[in-house]
C-alpha cells in the first residue's frame, strides 16, 4: 500500500491552492477508503450501516423487504470522482490492467460468469453482477490510483477484532445490531460453537455471518498490514502495534483452523524473504563475517508484542485450541467433517452431470439441493469453480493462481547486487490459496466482501507491488520505470536518497 497522494503531480509553487483535478481526485481517495472500511466491517448491505438513511426501499426482494441507505451510493460517487479527476488529468496518465498472467484469467473468469447468468433480472443476476462490478472497481482504483490503503485496512482490522474480543469474552453478542451483529448465544442451536472444559464455547463472529469469515478476513487483513507494521515509526508504530494484537486475538478467537494455517504459511513466507534480504543487504556492504546474529531480541518492538499477547492466549485457553485438532471425535466436530466431505462429494457428482459449463455462478446451492435438500455450500474454492462455471473455469482459476505464485515472488531488479524488493501480495496471495482449499469465503463469486477483498489482494500482485528492504527500513515503490518519472512522491523521494 502506497502513502503517495493521489496521482503523480507536477511541482506546485509553496502555499498555491490546488487544482480541480486534485481536489476531486482526494475527495474520490477519501470515499474510497471509507467505502473499503464500511465493505469490510458490514456484514451485508441488507443490516448494517449500508442501510442507514435509507434512499431506497423495495418491498420485496429476494423473499423479504429491503433497503439501501445513503452509503450505499459511495460505489457510484467514487466511479463519478475517479471519471473527473481522469478527465481533468493532463497529460491523461496511462491505464492499467495489470500484468496479463493476472488480468487475463480475471476476464475469462469474468465472462464465463457473465454467460451462465439468466437473461432477465432475477436476483441471482443481480448479486452476481453487483459483485463482480465491485469486484472491477476495486481491483482497477487500487491498481492504478495506488491509494493509501492503510488506515482503512487497521480501521477494519481494530473493529472487527475489537468486537470479536468482547464476544468471547462475554460468550454472547454485544447488542450492536445496530452494526449488523447477529445475535449470539452458543446454547441456541445454529449458533457455531466448539466443545471443550464440558461446555459449549462461542466462537467469535465479529461483524461477520460466520466465524470462518471473521478468520479469513482477519488473515488476509493482517497481512497486507504487515509490510506498514514493519515500517513504522514513532506514533504511528504504536498505533499499528495495537492493532495487530487486537487483530491477532480476533483471528485466533475465530478458532478458524484454515484461516490460523493461511496466516502461519503467509507471515512465514514474508519473515523469510525479510531476513534472507536484510542479511543480503548487510552481506553486500560489509561482509558476510558481519552478519547480525538472529535472535528473538533483534525482533522489532511492533512484533513481539502481538506475539506476545498471542502466547498469554494460547496460555490460558490452550485445551480450546487443542480441541480444534484433537477433539476430532465430539459429536460437533464429527459432525462437521462428515458434512464437509458428503459435500465435497456431492460437489464431484454435480461436477460430472455439467462438466463444461457448470450450473452458474450463484447457483450452486439450488443445483445441488436437488441431489440432497439439506446440503450446504462445498469448503473448496476448486470444486466450487468447477460445478458453477464448468472444466473451462477450473482451468481459468488454475491459471490465475499459478500465475499470482509465479509473479508474487521477488525478482532481483537488473543492474542492483544489493536489491532486496518484497513482494507485498505474496503472503495475501499465498494465504487467499490457502484459504480456498478448505474453504470459500474468500472466492469473489460468494459475496460483495469477498469480491472487494479478492481485489486488493489481486491488484497487490498484479501491479508488481513492491516493498524495498535495506538494514535500516523498508520503502514501498509503485511499478518500475527509468529514474523517478512514474512514481508516487513517497517513491520519488527514496529514489532521491538512493541517488544521494
Amino acid at each position: 500500500m502506497s502513502t503517495s497522494t493521489p496521482g503523480a503531480q507536477a511541482p506546485r509553487v509553496f502555499n498555491q491552492p490546488p487544482d480541480l483535478r486534485t481536489v476531486v481526485a482526494r475527495l474520490t481517495h477519501i470515499a474510497f477508503a471509507a467505502f473499503l472500511f464500511l465493505a469490510l466491517t458490514a456484514p451485508s448491505w441488507r443490516i448494517g450501516p449500508f442501510t442507514w438513511w435509507p434512499v431506497v426501499c423495495f418491498p420485496m426482494l429476494a423473499g423479504r423487504p429491503a433497503e439501501l441507505g445513503l452509503l450505499s451510493l459511495l460505489p457510484g460517487l467514487i466511479v463519478a470522482g475517479w471519471s473527473v479527476s481522469r478527465i481533468l488529468g493532463r497529460p491523461a496518465r496511462p491505464w492499467r490492467w495489470g500484468r496479463p498472467g493476472i488480468a487475463w484469467p480475471l476476464v475469462g473468469l469474468t465472462l464465463l460468469v457473465l454467460l451462465g447468468l439468466d437473461p432477465a433480472l432475477t436476483w441471482r443476476t443481480a448479486v452476481q453482477i453487483g459483485g463482480l462490478s465491485l469486484f472491477w472497481l476495486v481491483y482497477l482504483f487500487t491498481l492504478n490510483e495506488n491509494p493509501d490503503l492503510t488506515i482503512p485496512l487497521a480501521l477494519s482490522i481494530l473493529v472487527q477484532g475489537s468486537v470479536a474480543v468482547g464476544q468471547f469474552l462475554r460468550q454472547r453478542d454485544l447488542g450492536l445490531a445496530f452494526l449488523g451483529e447477529l445475535p449470539l448465544d452458543p446454547q441456541v442451536s445454529g449458533v457455531i460453537v466448539l466443545y471443550a472444559r464440558g461446555q459449549r464455547w462461542l466462537r467469535a463472529y465479529g461483524l461477520t455471518g460466520h466465524p470462518n469469515v471473521l478468520g479469513a478476513t482477519l488473515a488476509i487483513l493482517l497481512l497486507l498490514l504487515l509490510p506498514a507494521l514493519y515500517r513504522a515509526r514513532g506514533w504511528r508504530r504504536a498505533g499499528l502495534t495495537l492493532v495487530a494484537s487486537v487483530g491477532l486475538l480476533g483471528l485466533l478467537i475465530s478458532f478458524s483452523r484454515a484461516s490460523w494455517l493461511a496466516f502461519g504459511v503467509g507471515v512465514s513466507v514474508w519473515a523469510i524473504q525479510a531476513v534472507r534480504y536484510k542479511l543480503r543487504v548487510v552481506d553486500a556492504e560489509r561482509g558476510v563475517g558481519a552478519r547480525p546474529p538472529l535472535s528473538p531480541s533483534r525482533l522489532p518492538l511492533q512484533f513481539v508484542v502481538p506475539f506476545v499477547l498471542v502466547a498469554i492466549f494460547l496460555f490460558l485457553y490452550r485445551d480450546l485450541v487443542v480441541s480444534r485438532f484433537v477433539g476430532l471425535d465430539t459429536p460437533i466436530e464429527a459432525r462437521s467433517l462428515n458434512d464437509r466431505r458428503r459435500d465435497a462429494d456431492l460437489a464431484l457428482e454435480l461436477i460430472a452431470t455439467h462438466p463444461w459449463r457448470g450450473v452458474g455462478a450463484g447457483n450452486y446451492l439450488p443445483a445441488v439441493r436437488a441431489f440432497e435438500r439439506d446440503s450446504r455450500s462445498v469448503h473448496n474454492v476448486l470444486l466450487l469453480v468447477t460445478a458453477e462455471l464448468g472444466l473451462p473455469g477450473a482451468a481459468l482459476w488454475l491459471w490465475l493462481t499459478a500465475a499470482g505464485l509465479w509473479m508474487a515472488r521477488v525478482v532481483p531488479a537488473e543492474g542492483r547486487s544489493t536489491d532486496g524488493r518484497l513482494a507485498a501480495g505474496l503472503g495475501p496471495w499465498l494465504a487467499t490459496v490457502v484459504v480456498g482449499l478448505f474453504d470459500v469465503s474468500l472466492w469473489m463469486t460468494t459475496s460483495w466482501r469477498a469480491a472487494i477483498l479478492f481485489g486488493v489482494v489481486a491488484a497487490c500482485v498484479a501491479g508488481g507491488r513492491i516493498y524495498e528492504c535495506t538494514n535500516v527500513r523498508m520503502y514501498e515503490r509503485g511499478p518500475r520505470s527509468s529514474g523517478s518519472a512514474g512514481r508516487g512522491p513517497l517513491a520519488r523521494s527514496n529514489y532521491a536518497m538512493e541517488r544521494s
